[in-house]
C-alpha cells in the first residue's frame, strides 16, 4: 500500500515538473523584421529585452534610420 502511494506521488511530481515549465518562445529576426515564434531560436542581442508581443499579430520592423518599432496590424 505504501509503495502504491509513493509511486502515485512520484508520478504526480513528475507530471507537475514537466507541465509547469513554460514553452520557449523568442523573436526570430531577418535583416529588417522580427516575428514571435513559439520555439527556441538564436535571438539577436537587441531583441532579448523586447519581451513577448502585446497582440499575436504584432511584429518588430526596422525603419529607414535603423530604429526598430513595433507594428500591430
Amino acid at each position: 500500500m505504501i509503495r502504491t502511494i509513493l509511486a502515485g506521488m512520484l508520478l504526480m511530481a513528475a507530471a507537475l515538473l514537466f507541465t509547469g515549465q513554460p514553452a520557449k518562445a523568442e523573436w526570430l529576426c531577418s535583416a529588417n523584421q522580427c516575428v514571435w515564434v513559439n520555439y527556441d531560436v538564436n535571438e539577436p542581442d537587441y531583441a532579448v529585452a523586447w519581451g513577448p508581443p502585446i497582440r499575436p499579430s504584432c511584429f518588430w520592423k526596422q525603419g529607414v534610420l535603423g530604429r526598430w518599432k513595433m507594428v500591430c496590424p
